[in-house]
């Protein structure tokens, strides 16, 4: 026969312990997003960042080269998905897409026309519900970002 007041403790506790695994989560996420751009706001303004930001910072750096060794393997639609995981400050227009991929490594120069299949892509992401359509900054045309 089991312990009702053990079941019902263990129980709590696995349940604050699940709670505890989303929260992390969800802050490793926000870290994720969040490294990027305040090294990039950080030399924007000339400022140097603190060490355990920067120790961080070089974590996550050191992470996102090692995902990007593996972009060869990535097909197009892939690596657009790859190109919306990472942290934007604004959404992106098709060619700063091409751009993004270029920059990543991907091979582009299989494609002789390589914004129609970039184009394609994004329609159907968008379609999927993977990205949203918004108005590109400075009046550039259409944009995309993630869905989230």
């Amino acid at each position: 026969m089991k312990d009702e007041t053990a079941v019902s403790l263990y129980e709590s506790a696995r349940d604050r312990f699940r709670s505890l695994i989303a929260q992390e989560q969800k802050a490793q996420e926000q870290i994720s997003h969040w490294g990027p751009i305040v090294e990039k706001l950080a030399t924007l303004a000339g400022e140097e960042l603190p060490a355990d930001v920067q120790e961080r910072v070089n974590a996550l750096n050191k992470v996102k080269r090692t995902s990007e060794m593996a972009v060869e393997d990535l097909g197009l639609t892939d690596a657009i998905r790859w190109v919306f995981k990472q942290p934007l400050i604004l959404p992106l227009t098709p060619t700063q897409v091409r751009d993004r991929l270029a920059e990543m490594g991907f091979d582009l120069t299989k494609y002789t026309h390589m914004m129609p299949p970039i184009h394609n892509t994004l329609k159907r992401m968008k379609e999927n519900g993977e990205i949203r359509e918004v108005d590109a900054p400075l009046g550039l045309g259409k944009a995309f970002e993630a869905a989230k």
